[in-house]
C-alpha cells in the first residue's frame, strides 16, 4: 500500500543521514529507519518532531493522521483545508464551527479519554469541545501572532475554569479538566507574555502550575515554574529566576520528563551566568546537553515538543551573551552556538528565530563587531514586527539600543 507519510519523510530528508534526522527529532535512529520503511506511522508527537526538524509546515502531521484514518478505515480529515482556511479567516463563527468540525478527528482521537474513564457524555461532549478549541487557537497563533487569537483563548480559559470549578464534577473528571486547565492556562501565559505584559503572564503561569500538581503532572508543573523563571529573569529577577529553575528541577527530580529536565538546566544555565556564576552556569548547560540525548523518553509532552539542539543552542548562546560580559574568553562559544542555532532553525518557527538573531547581536556587539550586530538587531526587529511579538521586539530594541551607545562611545 502506498505511504503517502514516508514519501514525503524521504523527500524532505534528500541526504541528511538518518541518525542526524533521528537526533533533530528526539527518537532513535531505528525508529527513523521504520517510518522510511514504510512500516510504521508515527504518533502524533513523533510526527511532530519529524515535522519540525525538516521544517515542514504541519505536513508530516497531516500525512500521519491522514495514514492513521486510513488504516482503522475510516475517511481522513481534511487538515490541510482546516490549516489552510486559518490564512484566510477573519474568526467569524462560521469559520470557527467549520474548523471545529474538520479537526474533531484528529485532536480528538490524539488527545481525549476513553469512555472507561468517564461515562459522563456530557463530561466527554465539553472535553472534545475544549481540546478541538484549544488546538485551533494554537494553529491560529502560529498563522497569525499572539494578539489575534489572546481575547477567544482567554475566554475559553475562563470556561475551562468554570468547568473545573463545577462543584458536580466528579474525581476523575476534576482530574481531567485540571490538566485542560493547566493547558489552556500555560498557553494564556505564553500569549500573554509574548504581547509584553509580563506580571500577568506570571500570573497565569502561577494558576496553571497550581492546576497541573492538582492533575497530577509533576513534568507540566516544572515546566510552568521554569517559564516563570524566564519572566522573572527578562525583569531584571535573576536570584529569583534561578530559586524558580533550580526549585522546579530539584523537587521533580527523575520523575519529571527528561525533557523538561534538559530545558530546566539550559535555562538555570542562563539565569546562573546572569548572577556572574560561570562554575554553576557551565555544569548546568553540560548537564542540558547530555540530557539532549535521553529526552526521547516515549511521547514527550506537547508543551515541550520544541526541545531540540537548536532550543539547547539557544539557551547555551544566551548563556555565553551574559558570561562574555566579564569573561571575553567565552564570546567564541556564543558566537559558535549561535550560529549553529541560527543555520538548523527549523523555518516554521519564524516568530521563535527573532529570539536567537537578537542573542547573535549581543555576542557580536560583544565581539566588537557592530557592522554585523547591527545588521543582526534589524533582522530580529523585522521578524518581531512581522509576529507582533512585543516581548521579541523589545529585546531586539534594546540590542540596539546597546549597539548605538557602544558607537557613541567609540
Amino acid at each position: 500500500m502506498p505511504n503517502p507519510f514516508a514519501e514525503e519523510l524521504e523527500r524532505l530528508r534528500g541526504k541528511m543521514p538518518v541518525r542526524e534526522l533521528a537526533s533533530r527529532a528526539l527518537c532513535s535512529k531505528s525508529t527513523v529507519s521504520d517510518y522510511l520503511n514504510r512500516d510504521k506511522i508515527p504518533s502524533p508527537g513523533i510526527a511532530r518532531h519529524l515535522d519540525n526538524a525538516l521544517g515542514a509546515q504541519g505536513k508530516l502531521v497531516q500525512l500521519a493522521n491522514e495514514q492513521r484514518q486510513l488504516r482503522r478505515g475510516e475517511e481522513p480529515p481534511c487538515a490541510a483545508t482546516a490549516t489552510g482556511s486559518l490564512a484566510d479567516t477573519k474568526g467569524d463563527d462560521v469559520w470557527r464551527r467549520t474548523f471545529i468540525q474538520r479537526t474533531l478527528g484528529i485532536v480528538a482521537g490524539a488527545a481525549l479519554p476513553s469512555p472507561t474513564e468517564s461515562s459522563d457524555a456530557g463530561h466527554l461532549e465539553r472535553m472534545i469541545a475544549h481540546r478541538v478549541l484549544r488546538a485551533a487557537h494554537g494553529v491560529f497563533d502560529n498563522l497569525r501572532g499572539a494578539q489575534s487569537v489572546f481575547h477567544q483563548a482567554q475566554t475559553h480559559h475562563r470556561q475551562v475554569l468554570d468547568d473545573w470549578r463545577d462543584p458536580r464534577n466528579t474525581s476523575v473528571e476534576r482530574k481531567e479538566l485540571a490538566a485542560l486547565s493547566s493547558d489552556t492556562g500555560g498557553f494564556v501565559g505564553f500569549l500573554t507574555y509574548d504581547l509584553g505584559m509580563a506580571e500577568a503572564a506570571s500570573q497565569c503561569y502561577q494558576q496553571a502550575a497550581e492546576a497541573a500538581l492538582e492533575a497530577g503532572d509533576l513534568t507540566s508543573w516544572a515546566n510552568l515554574r521554569g517559564q516563570m523563571s524566564r519572566i522573572a529573569a527578562d525583569q531584571g529577577h535573576l536570584e529569583r529566576a534561578a530559586d524558580l529553575a533550580d526549585h522546579a528541577r530539584q523537587r521533580g527530580g527523575t520523575r519529571i520528563h527528561p525533557a523538561v529536565r534538559c530545558w530546566l538546566h539550559a535555562v538555570g544555565a542562563h539565569h546562573h551566568a546572569a548572577l556572574d556564576d560561570a562554575r554553576t552556569a557551565s555544569a548546568a548547560l553540560n548537564e542540558a546537553w547530555r540530557l539532549l540525548g535521553h529526552c526521547d523518553d516515549g511521547e514527550i509532552p506537547p508543551y515541550i515538543g520544541y526541545i531540540s539542539p537548536m532550543e539547547i543552542g539557544k539557551w547555551a548562546g544566551h548563556t555565553f551573551v551574559r558570561l562574555a560580559t566579564k569573561r571575553p574568553q567565552y564570546i567564541g562559544d556564543g558566537i559558535q552556538a549561535l550560529e549553529e542555532a541560527r543555520a538548523n532553525w527549523p523555518r516554521g518557527a519564524h516568530r521563535g528565530s527573532a529570539e536567537v538573531i537578537t542573542a547573535s547581536a549581543r555576542i557580536s556587539l560583544a565581539n566588537g563587531d557592530l557592522d554585523q550586530a547591527a545588521r543582526l538587531a534589524a533582522d530580529a526587529v523585522r521578524i518581531a514586527t512581522d509576529t507582533d511579538s512585543a516581548r521579541n521586539l523589545t529585546a531586539a530594541f534594546a540590542a540596539q539600543s546597546a549597539i548605538t551607545a557602544s558607537r557613541q562611545g567609540r
